[in-house]
């Protein structure tokens, strides 16, 4: 993989989308490329799709969360790439949205620092793709606390920490999934309880191993009709 900042030539342009292939960009210099094609500036298109920027295979697209919040654009493609979030933005809390298209794309939420903003990621699975195939590293972090909700079907990576006993240290975003892609069950997670005595929800923690990392991968084969 090549390191190439600024270097536009690996950007494919369509009429609504701008797919990143191979090498290193950050978000600022990739949305040069964006604004030059007038991508993400079109209109919506028939049945109110929208330009995308994607991060196609081989690439990896980085920004924080100042750059997300200096940029009117929030909804981003996986398409085999890797996207990665670095907390650098004081001051900001912000939602973005990223969807993955193909299996083996990689998510990474940077070293927490000490300006880190908050950031909650949406992500969402094509509904085309029958099989998921995913990984989210938080760097600098040995503990990641997931839960899941099985009344709304939603599972959370990543609980915000602080210096309290029993909470992660250095989690500084949240990570929204739809189902039960980290497969709770009553083996290998806690179940919660509400004090009605019933609770559909679950927790689990993820612990780093070998490295100052946590991975968390995510495996699933998605039902069909």
């Amino acid at each position: 993989m090549g390191y190439r900042p600024d270097n536009l030539s690996g950007l494919i342009s369509n009429p609504l989308e701008t797919e990143i292939r191979g090498g290193y960009f950050v978000l600022a210099h990739a949305l040069v490329g964006v604004a030059q094609g007038a991508s993400l500036s079109q209109q919506p298109g028939q049945g109110g799709v929208v330009a995308r920027l994607v991060a196609g295979p081989g690439s990896w697209l980085r920004a924080s969360v100042q750059e997300l919040g200096q940029s009117c654009e929030r909804d981003y493609i996986l398409r085999g790439g890797t996207m990665e979030f670095d907390s650098k933005g004081p001051l900001q809390v912000l939602w973005t949205r990223l969807g993955v298209e193909e299996p083996g794309g990689t998510l990474i939420l940077g070293q927490r620092t000490p300006d880190a903003g908050l950031l909650l990621v949406d992500l969402t699975f094509h509904a085309d793709l029958t099989r998921i195939q995913l990984s989210i590293v938080f760097r600098k972090v040995t503990r990641v606390t997931a839960t899941y909700d099985s009344v709304a079907n939603v599972t959370l990576i990543g609980m915000l920490g602080n210096e309290m006993p029993g909470l992660d240290r250095n989690v500084w975003a949240v990570v929204r999934l739809p189902g039960n892609v980290c497969a709770f069950s009553s083996e290998n997670s806690e179940k919660i309880r509400s004090d009605g005595g019933q609770s559909g929800l679950y927790m689990r923690n993820f612990v780093a191993e070998g490295s100052e990392d946590t991975y968390i991968n995510v495996s699933k084969k998605q039902q069909t009709n």
